[in-house]
C-alpha cells in the first residue's frame, strides 16, 4: 500500500471528518480539541461551529504550510502536533458512534503519512466493527509498511463480525512492533525468484526467519515449475520425503534461539531504576518471542481454512553432512482469506555447523527408527504367515470334515 501525505489528502480527509462530525445530534459534545489553548493566536472555541472552524484552520495550516517541511521546523512542530491531536480526537469521536456511514471519512485518513493518524483510524474502524463486506477494503490496510499500523489494523479487523472478516483477522495477525516504516525485502539478495504481478506481504514475511510471502493476480504453478529442481509435491508428500531434514533445521534453529536467549539473559540490566535500559531489554526479549510466534504463523500451511491446496517446489537442494537438504523452496497455495493465489518462499537461515550438530543426533534416531520399522515389518510378516497357516489348516479341516460326512452318507445309503 502506498501512503503519501499531500495537501489534498489531508484537507480532504479533514473535511470529511468535519462533515461527519457535523451530523451528530449534539455537536457541542461531538469533539474535544485537546491542545486548543496552545494553538496559534486568533483561534478560539466560543461555539461548536467556531470550534470546528478552528480545527479546520489548524489542519489547513499544517497541510498548506508544513506538509513538505520537516516536523521540527518552527512553527511546524507545534502545528503538526495540534493537527494530529485534532484529527485523532475526531477519529475517536466517529469511531465511538459505531456508525458505518463514517467509514469513508475514516478510510481517507490512511492516505496520510502520519503514523499516529493511521493507527487512530484503525482503532476507529475497530470501534465501528468491520463486516464481511469490508474485507477487500481492509486487507491492504493490514499490510501497512509500519508494524504498529499493521497491528492496529489487524486488531480492528479482529473486532469484526462475520466468517470472511474473521478469517481475514486470522490471516493478517501481526507480531512485530515499531513506528519505523519497513521496505519490502529484496528477493535477489537471497537468490529467490518472485512471480510477476506479486504483492509483498509485510505481516507474513521475515528475512531473519527465511520467509517471504506474496499474493498474486494469477496462478504461479507454471512460473515456479520452470525454476524448480524438484517437484511439485503435495505438502504432505514433501514433509514426509524431507522429514529428517526439516526436523534437523527446526532443532538447529531452536538451539540457536536458545543460545540467543541465554546471551540476552546475561545482558539483563542490574539497575531497576534505569528505565531506558530496562525498556530496551524488554523490547529485545519481546522481539525474540515475536520471532518464534511469527515462525509458527508463517508455517501454518495445514490450516485448511486459510490455505488451500499447498504445493511445494524445491528451488535448491544442497548436501550438508550426510543428508541433502531443501535449502530453498516455495509453497504455493490459494490464500482463502485474501481470495487470491499466494506463495511463500523459504530458505535455510541456520549455519551448516548447527545443521550438522542436529544431524548427528537425528542420524541415531533415524537408525533406531529404521530398526524399529524392520522389527515391526518382521512381526507383521510373522503374523501374516501365522494367519495363512491357520487359514490353510481351517480349510484342510473343512475339507476333511466334508469328506467324512460324504463317506458316512454313502455308508448309510443317502
Amino acid at each position: 500500500m502506498k501512503v503519501s501525505l499531500t495537501r489534498t489528502s489531508v484537507v480532504g480527509a479533514s473535511a470529511l471528518l468535519m462533515t461527519a462530525l457535523g451530523s451528530f445530534s449534539s455537536p457541542s459534545e461531538a469533539t474535544s480539541l485537546r491542545g486548543v489553548g496552545s494553538t496559534p493566536e486568533g483561534i478560539q472555541t466560543s461555539s461548536p461551529k467556531s470550534g470546528n472552524s478552528a480545527k479546520q484552520s489548524i489542519v489547513g495550516q499544517y497541510a498548506n504550510t508544513c506538509a513538505n517541511k520537516p516536523a521540527s521546523t518552527a512553527p511546524c512542530d507545534k502545528i503538526k502536533k495540534d493537527a494530529v491531536e485534532i484529527l485523532t480526537e475526531d477519529l475517536r469521536t466517529l469511531g465511538s458512534s459505531a456508525n458505518r456511514t463514517y467509514l469513508p471519512a475514516i478510510l481517507g485518513i490512511f492516505k496520510s503519512d502520519e503514523v499516529e493518524l493511521r493507527i487512530a483510524a484503525a482503532d476507529a474502524i475497530g470501534m465501528i466493527g468491520p463486516q464481511d463486506q469490508d474485507v477487500e477494503t481492509l486487507a491492504p490496510l493490514a499490510n501497512d509498511p509500519v508494524p504498529d499500523v499493521r497491528r492496529a489494523a489487524s486488531q480492528a479487523i479482529s473486532h469484526g463480525k462475520g466468517s470472511a472478516i474473521s478469517l481475514l483477522g486470522q490471516r493478517t495477525a501481526s507480531v512485530r512492533a515499531g513506528m519505523t516504516p519497513e521496505t519490502p525485502a529484496d528477493p535477489g539478495k537471497y537468490s529467490v525468484p518472485v512471480a510477476p504481478d506479486s504483492t509483498y506481504l509485510f505481516y507474513a514475511s521475515d528475512v531473519a526467519l527465511g520467509r517471504l510471502s506474496y499474493t498474486t493476480k494469477n496462478e504461479t504453478a507454471g512460473f515456479f515449475k520452470t525454476k524448480a529442481k524438484k517437484g511439485p509435491f503435495k505438502l504432505e508428500e514433501f514433509q514426509d520425503k524431507y522429514r529428517y531434514q526439516l526436523r534437523d533445521e527446526q532443532e538447529a534453529r531452536q538451539k540457536v534461539q536458545d543460545q540467543k536467549a541465554k546471551q540476552l539473559e546475561k545482558m539483563a540490566p542490574t539497575d531497576p531504576t534505569n528505565m531506558k535500559a530496562l525498556t530496551e531489554y524488554m523490547e529485545r526479549v519481546q522481539s525474540g518471542q515475536a520471532g518464534e510466534l511469527a515462525m509458527m504463523l508463517n508455517d501454518s500451511y495445514h490450516r485448511s481454512e486459510l490455505f488451500g491446496a499447498p504445493t511445494v517446489y524445491v528451488l535448491e537442494e544442497r548436501q550438508v553432512g550426510q543428508r541433502s537438504y531443501p535449502t530453498r523452496y516455495v509453497v504455493t497455495y490459494q490464500d482463502l482469506a485474501l481470495k487470491r493465489p499466494g506463495y511463500r518462499i523459504n530458505w535455510m537461515t541456520v549455519p551448516d555447523d548447527a545443521i550438522k550438530a542436529a544431524q548427528s543426533v537425528s542420524l541415531v534416531r533415524e537408525k533406531e527408527e529404521e530398526a524399529r520399522n524392520k522389527e515391526a515389518e518382521a512381526r507383521h510378516k510373522q503374523v501374516e504367515e501365522l494367519q495363512d497357516m491357520v487359514k490353510k489348516k481351517d480349510e484342510q479341516e473343512k475339507k476333511k470334515f466334508k469328506k467324512g460326512q460324504s463317506d458316512l452318507e454313502k455308508e448309510l445309503g443317502f
